[in-house]
């Protein structure tokens, strides 16, 4: 099955290099391939020649780009390859069906050529089917789990051929304003998605509505022993090979996990009775951060036993508009930052900021051991600076990916004038909340003795709690400016 790799490597190479200059033999060399044999190979699997694909894929994107801005046809016909004006427009009304003129100026709908995706449906042996989508990119992941539903959902749109803003998405979530933690407990999943969901898959939804997808979403019920309640697993599997049969992955949710509790599915064996995605999780315990070679599929068994809920992709409809969609983004923001009742015991925003930074300053961490080997535990929680010092990193976390959203913001800017001075004031303020991510490591605390010890000192803590009233203080000026262009204040 290399070939499905290498052609799909080859496609991702065209598709990096569609406003540059390309031959078949670069293309066949990202294939490993020699020109030939991958031309014959591409034309049986794909149904076109090469040169169809790229025409096909470059007249679709200058379409596009040539009725939504103000670029001239010569522009747009250089930038995609074609020589003059005229060669391009022939081949544009080819393509298209109408005149670049008359598409402009009457609104025509075009015609959209989506990047090819390769899959695989292998049928035989003793009634075996076996079906991949082999495009959904890889997915490292580094431990830190504050937007890793952004990544795969990102990762998910662009095996469906989508151009996704990641900005966009960590914005309409959420995921870039938020903070959670839980008091006094010290016990893990602060960051992880469900910590700011009130109702399952509330953010999530939130998002893939935005962008105007429709989905079903599935909350698996057990009962005390485990067994199913609203559904069974013969359901989970037809409604995940339906999917995958139709070219969409599915997002799932686990009952239980160590930093990541989420996934995406994008294959099976057996009818389902196996399962293909990635494993971020393997032979890691909770709180230990797997590396970022978690990236090669892998196969499972028994694999709707460890399911809580999943999402199913069902069809892309029409976005809402960019400012109602920008204007529900700051609504939640503002909603998360100024709730004080809290998620299922989690304080957030603003309340969890003060509990965090009082807990930094004041907790007693006298009696604690260094490593969580050596220490007792109670409640599954290791007793010790070293599990304490992980709880706050997680926090944190959180903190840091305050400016994974600012380009969007940056882009809302320049669209809607009236926002502007809102908005760089906001961008300013959480560019400087986010630094305190990673302020902890510069004043010198590290995963090692002299780290730990230098945390148990309560001075050495207060520095970090007073650095962190000056970043929530950012944050909390990004929100106003937020409020202010919803009108509230």
């Amino acid at each position: 099955m290399y070939w499905i790799k290498e052609m799909q490597s080859a496609i991702g190479f065209i598709e990096d290099r569609l406003t540059e200059e390309l031959n078949i033999e670069d293309i066949a060399n990202s294939a490993n391939s020699l020109s030939a044999n991958f031309q014959r190979i591409f034309s049986i699997v794909t149904g076109m020649t090469v040169g169809d694909y790229i025409r096909s894929r470059r007249l679709s994107l200058a379409g596009n780009e040539f009725v939504k801005s103000d670029v001239k046809v010569l522009d747009i016909a250089l930038k995609y390859g074609y020589e003059t004006a005229e060669s391009f427009t022939k081949a544009f009304t080819r393509f298209h069906g109408v005149t670049p003129s008359v598409a402009k100026h009457r609104e025509s709908v075009l015609k959209n050529f989506s990047p090819l995706s390769i899959n695989i449906d292998v049928r035989g042996g003793f009634t075996m089917r076996r079906k991949l989508i082999p495009n959904v990119p890889e997915i490292p992941y580094n431990g830190n789990n504050a937007a890793f539903f952004i990544t795969l959902l990102e990762a998910t749109l662009r095996s469906l051929g989508e151009d996704c803003d990641k900005a966009l998405l960590t914005a309409l979530s959420g995921e870039g304003n938020r903070f959670c933690w839980t008091d006094g407990l010290w016990v893990f999943g602060n960051e992880v998605t469900e910590s700011i969901n009130e109702t399952p898959f509330e953010n999530e939804n939130r998002v893939l509505s935005a962008i105007g997808w429709q989905a079903k979403y599935i909350t698996v019920h057990r009962s005390k022993d485990g067994k199913f309640m609203n559904t069974d697993a013969e359901q989970i599997r037809r409604d995940f090979v339906s999917a995958i049969d139709k070219g969409f992955p599915v997002l799932i949710r686990y009952i239980e996990h160590a930093d990541c509790d989420l996934n995406v599915f994008f294959g099976y064996e057996d009818d389902g009775q196996k399962i293909i995605g990635y494993n971020y999780n393997k032979d890691y315990e909770a709180g230990a951060s797997p590396p970022s070679d978690v990236i090669v599929p892998v196969t499972w068994d028994n694999w709707e036993n460890n399911l809580s809920g999943y999402i199913l992709l069902q069809r892309k409809e029409g976005a809402a508009s960019e400012r109602n969609t920008a204007l529900s983004a700051f609504r939640f923001i503002s909603d998360h930052a100024r709730n004080t009742a809290g998620i299922r015991g989690k304080k957030i925003g603003f309340a969890a900021w003060e509990s965090f930074l009082h807990h930094l300053e004041h907790d007693d961490f006298s009696t604690l051991v260094q490593r969580a080997s050596d220490a007792p535990v109670v409640d599954g929680i290791a007793h010790s600076v070293e599990h304490r010092f992980l709880i706050y990193c997680d926090a944190l976390c959180q903190i840091d990916a305050r400016k994974k959203p600012l380009p969007y913001y940056h882009l809302l800017a320049e669209r809607f004038p009236e926002w502007k001075d809102a908005l760089e004031t906001a961008i300013q303020a959480l560019n400087e909340c986010a630094s305190y991510g990673g302020y902890l490591w510069s004043q010198g605390f590290t995963f090692d003795e002299a780290g730990f010890e230098k945390f148990r000192s309560h001075e050495a803590r207060k520095i970090l709690a007073d650095a962190g009233r000056e970043a929530m203080n950012k944050d909390i000026l990004a929100v106003e400016q937020f409020e202010k262009i919803l009108g509230l204040g």
